[in-house]
């Protein structure tokens, strides 16, 4: 009996990348430049609507969460691609 280990990782790739520190950074810059274009180059209310919006992706960005992850099979919680945990193995008999 042969046992082949091949290893996956979790998650779309998008995920991945979401959860990794460049796309928690892009998160963050997002909601920034959501922040300031509802402040200053969105009229009023409509603009302080955009920009409490843009505290949603630095949030995420900051607690390393992906609220849309579960629909592409990731995690809601990024942490679980960090290299705390290795990834899933499979084995063929």
């Amino acid at each position: 009996m042969t046992t082949t280990t091949t290893t996956q990782p979790e998650g779309s790739a998008f995920s991945r990348f979401m959860a990794s520190n460049w796309g928690r950074a892009a998160r963050v810059a997002l909601g920034s430049t959501l922040i300031g274009l509802g402040l200053t180059a969105i009229p009023a209310p409509a603009g302080y609507g955009v920009a409490a919006f843009g505290l949603v992706p630095i949030a995420t960005g900051v607690f390393n969460l992906c609220p849309v992850a579960p629909m592409w099979g990731g995690h809601f919680i990024g942490a679980k691609y960090c290299g705390t945990r290795p990834p899933k193995q499979t084995s063929r008999d």
